[in-house]
């Protein structure tokens, strides 16, 4: 079932919408993942490249909730979320609290960066957790822009370690 999520903040055109992902999404899914990697790598941060080819991404729609936001039928961002942390979670943070869910994949397209489509992804996703449980996310330590956006969202940093190569740290919020 497509779950739909029209976007009601008038600063935003009212062709967005978040929709469940399908396997469909899998050619557009991966172009936006790659074309995030290439920006970041073009900024140092390197540690996407290589990360989603279609099989990682058709993976990720397999285990995960994947969501994408839509702007006049074109992909500009996705999400995903699940029950299950990431593999590298145990050897990085081996003594942090399991959570409710996990954030991963979050992307926003780079020419639809800075217009609050991260914001609303993450949103969406608070949106779902219920009373009581947890959220969980990580992000590399050298993408401090991205630090505070996560805190500006009110995420809590409760683990700081080195995953995939990069220091990470995690971050959880709680849903009220």
């Amino acid at each position: 079932m497509t779950k739909n999520h029209t976007a009601s903040n008038t600063d935003r055109p009212e062709t967005l919408e978040i929709v469940a992902a399908s396997i469909n999404d899998i050619a557009a899914l991966n172009h936006l993942l790659n074309q995030c990697a290439d920006a970041m790598a073009a900024q140092g941060m390197q540690h996407w490249l290589g990360v989603y080819d279609e099989p990682a991404v058709a993976n990720n729609l397999r285990q995960k909730k994947v969501y994408t936001l839509r702007d006049q039928q074109q992909t500009v961002a996705c999400v995903a979320l699940s029950n299950q942390p990431a593999d590298y979670y145990a050897d990085c943070w081996p003594d942090a609290p399991k959570a409710d869910y996990y954030l991963t994949m979050l992307a926003v397209t780079p020419d639809c960066q800075q217009r609050g489509f991260g914001k609303l992804m993450v949103q969406f996703c608070q949106q779902q957790v219920p009373a009581g449980q947890t959220l969980q996310l990580d992000a590399v330590a050298h993408y401090p822009a991205l630090l505070n956006f996560y805190r500006r969202l009110d995420f809590q940093q409760i683990h700081q370690g080195i995953g995939l190569g990069d220091r990470r740290y995690l971050f959880s919020w709680s849903a009220e």
